[in-house]
């Protein structure tokens, strides 16, 4: 019988989670088209709402309890935080209007590839040292009073026992113009025994998307905590990164499940 309303629960919950992206990118890309015409500055304003209610509904679908410790930053902002899983976006959304930095694979996911580009998700390949001065570069063009930005140094999501290595070369930016940096750690706990955090949850490794996403589903109830702490300021992007990490570790909290 469990796993009849386990599959109906996620049955429903994919359902209601398309329909619910789809007419959010459909409703951002009208904006994007509409306010070009009308005036340019909504367009961001416009999109940050939109998303702002997509990452509301979709903790409430999901069965997301989102909570914080600490304040979140205001645009203008760079933000770096830890990387568990694809889920991430939802809370950082949740609390913040940014956009990501991702990992130049995910544009050519079905579905998801289209509706993040739509959103103004930036996409990189850290492997081209050439794209790496690109993307340095169109940071300065995004940050502005009304969107902020949110890298994972990681560079890679993991199963949550530790905060892995950061990258400092996105942080080339920030630390030339001795930006102020904030940073945040996100940490998961399941409400189902049978499917703990660190494996329904985290994505990581060889794991594939869907099956991942599917058992994702099933889960009645995610506690999600996300934890900001101070900004950091040094024109060394590797002394920055170094600041960070130790701080980002220090507000972490590992993924519980994983020791169990």
């Amino acid at each position: 019988m469990s796993k009849v309303i386990d599959n109906a629960r996620a049955s429903i919950r994919l359902i209601l989670f398309f329909l619910l992206s789809f007419f959010t990118v459909i409703s951002v890309a009208c904006g994007n088209i509409f306010f070009r015409f009308i005036q340019p500055s909504l367009i961001v304003k416009w999109k940050n709402q939109i998303i702002t209610i997509w990452a509301s509904s979709t903790a409430n679908i999901l069965g997301l309890n989102i909570s914080s410790k600490g304040s979140p930053p205001q645009p203008p902002f760079f933000l770096v935080s830890n990387h568990l899983s694809y889920m991430d976006v939802v809370p950082l959304w949740y609390f913040m209007d940014g956009t990501f930095i991702a990992k130049s694979e995910v544009a050519s996911w079905p579905f998801f590839g289209w509706g993040t580009r739509i959103l103004g998700v930036l996409f990189i390949n850290r492997k081209l040292q050439g794209d790496v001065r690109r993307m340095n570069n169109r940071i300065g063009e995004i940050i502005s009073d009304s969107e902020g930005l949110i890298l994972f140094p990681e560079g890679t999501s993991s199963k949550g026992e530790t905060v892995l290595a950061f990258n400092s070369s996105l942080l080339n930016y920030p630390a030339k113009k001795e930006m102020p940096v904030s940073c945040a750690a996100i940490s998961y706990r399941s409400s189902d025994t049978n499917r703990p955090a660190y494996s329904h949850v985290c994505w990581w490794g060889e794991m594939d998307f869907l099956p991942h996403f599917w058992e994702l589903l099933k889960i009645r109830q995610i506690d999600v905590t996300i934890r900001f702490g101070d900004k950091h300021i040094d024109n060394d992007r590797k002394e920055l990164s170094r600041q960070l990490h130790d701080k980002v570790s220090q507000l972490f909290v590992p993924v519980a499940d994983s020791y169990s």
